[in-house]
Formats: structure tokens, C-alpha cells, sequence
């Protein structure tokens, strides 16, 4: 029986389960989770997924875990080596189905900020973030799962001080009215809880970690939370724990 897990397992865990066989899944450049929970989900219930990374490598099976996608050994076992023109060309498409995207800010409704804080007029941002060179594909990719290792208010705000990559923009309808026609954000894992959108269009807690005091969640987040007796989130089961340590991580990066 394993009866401890890190937090990374845990999130790559639960990211897993949001997917489905078949879906066609892209990563980001330092996307170690999100990676991580496409190989699981390969080995456990979702075999016909595929994975491309950013650099165009489709399925990737190296053995273990590498922390940049921008890393040579995951050329290894591919199933194929594409380029970035192919992945864009394929967004364009419509073939994407899933795309993950983290933040240095999330908002309420799914907006993501990845460029840069502290604006105020005349005068330069307090901080800037690396910026994205995928902005288009959460128009284009079916739905996306939000992610964050960090869960506090300076992440979760009321409102991205910019919009790096739209979400559900101001709520409700706005995002199809924009002439957007993906479904957009889906969910939000974090180190705390598993946030879904509500009928507005605004996250809420799904569910709390194990372990996890609930005013931890509302006093780590910068919005609004909808009161209530929040579920616990299903822990990790002793196949799931063992296949990511026994097939996907067995370097031990997660842990």
C-alpha cells in the first residue's frame, strides 16, 4: 500500500484523469505535470492519446522525465519528430483537443497572464513574465486545463492585470460572443483544490486535496468561493501511484 504522495504526483494524478483516449494533447516548454499526467494516462486508460510537445515531438517515451521539453533525450523512443510549423498548422486545423497553460496570474474566469504585473499608467510593469508563443491556441484547442504549482492570492486574482491567452474573458457568454468557438477552460489543479467553471462561466471549487483546510483554499484565493461543504478529492490510487513511479517517473522528478 502507498500511503504518501508529493503534491506534483498528486496534481499529474488528477490531471490524468481529465483525459480521454483519443485526444490529440500539447504541452508547454516547462510543462513537467502536465507531460508527465499525458504518459500516464497513456498506461492507464487512455492509450490512443497522443502527445505532441512544443518542439514537435509526438510521443515521447523515454523512460523518465526530463524537466525541459527543449531537452534532446526526449527525441528518444519518439514516434515521430515534427516541427512547430506542423503543430501550428494542425491548431489551425482544429485537430487540438487539449491544451494546457499555467500562470505567473489566473483569473476567476480562466484568463491567463504570462507577460507582465503591476501596470499602472506611464509607468513600467513591476514584473515580466516569459510571455507565450502559443497565444493561439487557446482560441483554437477544443477545451483547456488550467495548472498551477503555486496556489495563493498573487496567483489567483480577481482580475489578469493582462491577458496573455483568453479564457472565459468577463464571464458568462463573452467568450463565444468574441467570436471564439472552443469551449475554453475546463478545469484548474492546483496543490490545494480541483476548480471547474460554474454556469457564469466562473471558477469554484470542485474539490479540496486530502488533508487540505478549506479556508486555506478561500484564504489562498483572490476571488470570491462559493460557500459550501467542498468534496475531497479522490487521493491517488496504488495503480495510479505505481505506474507513474514504475513506467513514467522513474527518476523520481515528481517526487
Amino acid at each position: 500500500m502507498i500511503d504518501s504522495y508529493s503534491t506534483d504526483e498528486l496534481m499529474t494524478v488528477l490531471m490524468a484523469r481529465e483525459l480521454h483516449n483519443g485526444d490529440l494533447a500539447v504541452t508547454g516548454a516547462t510543462s513537467l505535470v502536465p507531460v508527465a499526467a499525458c504518459l500516464l494516462a497513456q498506461q492507464l486508460h487512455a492509450p490512443d492519446l497522443t502527445l505532441i510537445m512544443p518542439s514537435g515531438l509526438v510521443n515521447p517515451r523515454p523512460g523518465r522525465l526530463y524537466r525541459s521539453a527543449s531537452d534532446g533525450r526526449w527525441v528518444k523512443c519518439a514516434e515521430a519528430v515534427g516541427t512547430g510549423y506542423d503543430l501550428f498548422e494542425m491548431s489551425e486545423n482544429g485537430r487540438l483537443d487539449v491544451m494546457f497553460y499555467g500562470g505567473i496570474q489566473i483569473d476567476k474566469h480562466g484568463n491567463i497572464n504570462l507577460t507582465k504585473t503591476g501596470l499602472s499608467q506611464g509607468s513600467p510593469p513591476k514584473f515580466r513574465g516569459p510571455g507565450l508563443a502559443n497565444t493561439s491556441f487557446a482560441v483554437v484547442s477544443k477545451r483547456i486545463i488550467l495548472f498551477s504549482r503555486s496556489h495563493t492570492s498573487r496567483t489567483f486574482v480577481e482580475e489578469v492585470d493582462f491577458v496573455t491567452a483568453s479564457g472565459h474573458l468577463s464571464g458568462g457568454s463573452s467568450r463565444a460572443e468574441s467570436g471564439i468557438t472552443t469551449e475554453g477552460p475546463v478545469v484548474c489543479i492546483t496543490p490545494l483544490a480541483t476548480f471547474s467553471f460554474d454556469e457564469t462561466k466562473a471558477m469554484q471549487v470542485r474539490s479540496i486535496h486530502p488533508g487540505v483546510n478549506p479556508e486555506d483554499v478561500a484564504n489562498n484565493t483572490g476571488f470570491n468561493l462559493r460557500q459550501g461543504n467542498w468534496d475531497t478529492t479522490r487521493a491517488p490510487t496504488v495503480n495510479e501511484l505505481t505506474t507513474l513511479r514504475q513506467c513514467v517517473d522513474t527518476t523520481g522528478e515528481l517526487r
